[in-house]
């Protein structure tokens, strides 16, 4: 009988936003994309147009809803980005332009509140060291840069928030986005020592409400509904965020399994079943779908677009000779790397190459991304391999931090694609990296979610029975391990020698 319903699931990252049709067993049937613009006025400025993305995201909705009778959809369940700063005002309307997880122009706050204290006090509070583009380091930037901004906000909350508002016309987050770093830990509420702390609490009012991620629901609006083409009768669902959303599409919801979305982040998690913040200072503790359940992330700030700007900027040559040999670009770069030794004879990538530098396993919002051991002999592909390796060492680098011993490692994202990629992860961790079926994984966890929260599954365990599946196992090489472990010393090495020189390099452009 249920064949013929249906769930979607919106899906707003950095640089792009998708709406997924799925069927109830988690096929995806129809998918639309769309292009997001970056603003980036600064250098460490990145920012996003919330207008922009809403008729986006209903072009995608129209797209992939099209010819379906809208009863037959039971639900849209919507994830994103999260961190950041999006504010509308008393009409509804965005304030300004929205502010992006990679945002770094807080650098100036976040140096404060380390000389003060601030940020290990809140630490101890929320389970996250406060980076430049959280939502309490940006509220103060707007303060200082942007007053009259703030004061015009009526409700301070985050991207898939401000879909959920255009869907439903309630305002409102769920703990998975709001936990960086507004709530506590160990009650996933808001507290007021931690908006004290930060200099905030003068704004509580503008914080939307919480929810648990099965409660943040709401009928859709008769507006949206009409300019859609849908059923009155169509449920919202707000959440879980991305990292989260990407979790339960690959059914991570156990003591010890760990999650990395290799996307415009590089995002490392591991499921814990108690708030466990050690080491002390380092990365982020969030909240986990299920509410018996947390998630300590050490998250690279940027993943896959090192291969996109490395081919952009060095590799006309590499898609001349791709296409001349009728490969795909991502195919070919797979093909002659497989060659390049361990360590691409000696050329090391570091992957910091977005606005707000790195923050994790450590935070330096000044770092960018080098090239180092560059010699005259050194070969486009060896320089290739050395990105594909950069990843994966930043990669390692989060997970040495983690305080909950790794099972296994789920992978999903558009780098879990590249089948050579994958295995150079199992070979660096010495763990199985598995790949899960399915290819929009934040969008279906998003859908999931919407079909627990509506009673299509009875719990997250059985809707993961039903859909995730299994697609590939990588499993590690001991001696390549082993290789990578001695290339690891080399790339820590290397950066912790050069953090003074960032700093240097940040105030000579200022």
């Amino acid at each position: 009988m249920d064949e013929k319903k249906y769930l979607i699931g919106i899906d707003s990252g950095t640089s792009r936003i998708k709406a997924v049709l799925f069927d109830l067993d988690g096929n995806e049937l129809r998918s639309k994309g769309m292009a997001i613009t970056a603003y980036t006025p600064y250098e460490d400025w990145y920012e996003q147009d919330m207008n922009e993305i809403w008729a986006m995201g209903t072009q995608c909705l129209k797209a992939v809803s099209e010819g379906i009778d809208p009863e037959d959809i039971l639900g849209i369940g919507i994830t994103a980005q999260g961190d950041g700063l999006w504010m509308i005002d008393e009409k509804g309307e965005p304030v300004r332009k929205g502010v992006c997880f990679c945002d770094g122009r807080t650098s100036d706050i976040i140096r404060q509140w380390d000389e003060d204290g601030t940020r290990e006090k809140a630490f101890d509070i929320c389970g996250t060291a406060v980076f430049g583009s959280s939502m309490s380091a940006e509220i103060r930037w707007m303060e200082q840069h942007e007053s009259e901004a703030l004061e015009k906000a009526a409700c301070i909350f985050h991207l898939k928030d401000w879909l959920y508002y255009k869907l439903t016309g309630v305002a409102c987050s769920d703990d998975t986005d709001m936990c960086i770093p507004m709530l506590n830990v160990q009650t996933r509420q808001y507290d007021d020592r931690l908006l004290e702390l930060f200099g905030i609490l003068k704004y509580k009012d503008k914080m939307p409400d919480m929810r648990t991620v099965s409660e943040n629901k709401s009928m859709i609006s008769p507006e949206a509904a009409k300019l859609l083409g849908l059923s009155e009768k169509t449920v919202i669902t707000g959440g879980p965020m991305d990292i989260a959303a990407c979790m339960l599409s690959c059914g991570v919801m156990e003591d010890g399994q760990a999650m990395s979305i290799i996307g415009t982040a590089a995002i490392h998690s591991v499921v814990m079943d108690k708030p466990d913040i050690t080491p002390r200072m380092f990365g982020m503790t969030l909240a986990h779908f299920k509410q018996d359940r947390w998630i300590r992330m050490m998250s690279s700030l940027c993943g896959a677009p090192n291969l996109e700007w490395f081919l952009d900027t060095l590799g006309d040559g590499l898609k001349v000779q791709a296409e001349e040999k009728g490969m795909d670009i991502y195919d070919y770069c797979s093909h002659i790397i497989r060659d390049v030794p361990i360590g691409a004879n000696g050329v090391v990538y570091y992957p910091y190459l977005l606005a707000g530098g790195e923050r994790a396993p450590f935070f330096k919002s000044s770092i960018k991304a080098s090239f180092m051991g560059i010699s005259f002999n050194t070969r486009i592909e060896e320089m290739l391999r050395a990105v594909y390796e950069g990843v994966a060492l930043a990669m390692f680098d989060c997970y040495s931090s983690v305080p909950t011993p790794l099972k296994e490692i789920y992978v999903s994202g558009g780098g879990s694609k590249s089948d050579v990629w994958m295995q150079i992860f199992a070979d660096m961790m010495g763990k199985e990296i598995i790949v899960c079926n399915g290819k929009e994984h934040g969008a279906r966890g998003a859908a999931m979610n919407c079909g627990v929260a509506t009673g299509v599954f009875l719990d997250y365990a059985q809707a993961v029975r039903r859909i995730v599946k299994i697609k590939k196992r990588y499993k590690p090489d001991r001696q390549r391990h082993a290789r990578y472990l001695e290339l690891y010393e080399i790339y820590r090495s290397g950066y912790e020698m050069s953090m003074d020189w960032w700093d240097m390099r940040s105030h000579f452009l200022e």
